[in-house]
């Protein structure tokens, strides 16, 4: 009987985890690169602590909650731009934005009771792209 329960809990638990999981039709693309603008994609690979909340994240002029297993591409004008989640602001970051060019952006979430802790880290292309790759649109 113990381990039916037991079981039943670990179902449970593992069907609501991967209700926290981004829903979307896309996985990763890149955004069209123009002379004028600079693309900052801000993604958040899927763990399960924290996976229920979205906090809001802020680049340059948009703010959007980002749920596990996600990503936003952020167009933006050349120059420095901040990001930084709604709910924490030590988690801001600069990015000295080029033209015609790509910045990643991986956001972690720490369980918390209601937001969480975010923490932003800039990351190369390279590593940028692996980790993103998969993560679905929002």
């Amino acid at each position: 009987m113990r381990s039916l329960k037991v079981f039943t809990l670990l179902i449970t638990l593992m069907l609501a985890a991967s209700a926290c999981e981004v829903e979307g039709e896309r996985d990763f693309q890149h955004a069209q690169l123009t002379s004028n603008r600079a693309v900052i994609y801000v993604y958040r690979p899927y763990r399960m602590l924290g996976a229920p909340l979205e906090p809001q994240v802020t680049c340059g002029h948009t703010t959007i909650g980002i749920g596990a297993g996600g990503y936003h591409p952020f167009t933006e004008e050349p120059g420095a731009i901040s990001c930084y989640a709604s709910s924490d602001p030590g988690s801001k970051i600069q990015v000295e934005a080029r033209p015609a060019t790509e910045y990643y952006v991986r956001e972690d979430v720490a369980a918390g009771i209601t937001e969480g802790h975010v923490t932003l880290t800039s990351v190369s292309r390279t590593k940028g792209e692996s980790e993103i790759d998969g993560l679905k649109m929002q």
